[in-house]
């Protein structure tokens, strides 16, 4: 029997720009409730696992998510990249995707195919595959999957305060050891923002979701690609915010 491939989905509330960002109504539900009722449509997942922060600030989580087919383990809010190990280990990941919480727009399609290439390419030495960090999908899309060992590994050997806060650096950051594979997309979209860690990202988050959720709540990235056709202004209310810098990038 094959290892199960799991999604693991860090979260917490205590996000710096947007405190309580996952509580965030979108259409109804809190935030984080919207993004895994997406995660949960990708093909190929075994498990999805919320790995939330210990403390009372971030119980609400474990109410927003209450009766979704999702497994929670909480653990350090500062050292995600245990936290993340210790959710792998507790759904018993053979292969793991993570996705943060904060892109309650992913497309389980584009995940999926994420998942299928890394499948596709066991037995050529690749061991990370993800969308494009740098041109291609959307932020927000943001989809990385590797085995569970190399998760492991990290969390066992990484030192630097930046790869155990965000998790995958210490993979991405050493090809040698971790020959990768990236998902390019054209025409070229990463400069839409579609991830939430301001207000004006939220903004445009309710705005997308008043818009599409009423009409076909299970929308994706040809509804998206339709609705910004239709009123690219909506793309302004955010994209003076900067993206996200990753350091040590080759």
């Amino acid at each position: 029997m094959l290892a199960p491939v799991v999604a693991v989905v860090q979260t917490r509330m205590t996000s710096t720009r947007l405190p309580g960002k996952v509580m965030k109504n979108l259409a109804g539900a809190p935030l984080i409730r919207r993004m895994l009722e997406r995660v949960l449509r990708i093909d190929g997942l075994d498990k999805v696992v919320v790995a939330l922060a210990e403390g009372a600030p971030h119980d609400p989580v474990c109410e927003a998510v209450a009766g979704l087919p999702v497994m929670v383990v909480r653990g350090s809010e500062q050292d995600v990249l245990t936290r993340s190990a210790m959710a792998a280990r507790a759904a018993g990941a053979g292969t793991v995707m993570r996705i943060t919480s904060d892109c309650p727009l992913v497309d389980p399609c584009v995940s999926a195919s994420v998942l299928a290439a890394y499948q596709a390419a066991q037995g050529s030495g690749i061991r990370y595959a993800r969308t494009g960090i740098e041109s291609g999908f959307p932020l927000g899309f943001d989809t990385e999957v590797f085995p569970a060992a190399a998760l492991y590994e990290a969390d066992e050997f990484a030192t630097d305060p930046y790869e155990r806060e965000h998790v995958s650096p210490y993979i991405w950051r050493r090809p040698d050891l971790h020959p990768a594979m990236i998902l390019d997309a054209k025409p070229d979209r990463r400069h839409w923002r579609l991830v939430v860690d301001t207000p004006e990202d939220y903004r445009l988050m309710t705005a997308v979701y008043d818009a599409l959720y009423p009409i076909k709540p299970t929308f994706g990235f040809a509804e998206l690609i339709a609705l910004f056709t239709e009123q690219p202004a909506l793309l302004d209310i955010n994209a003076h915010i900067e993206g996200p810098a990753y350091v040590g990038l080759a």
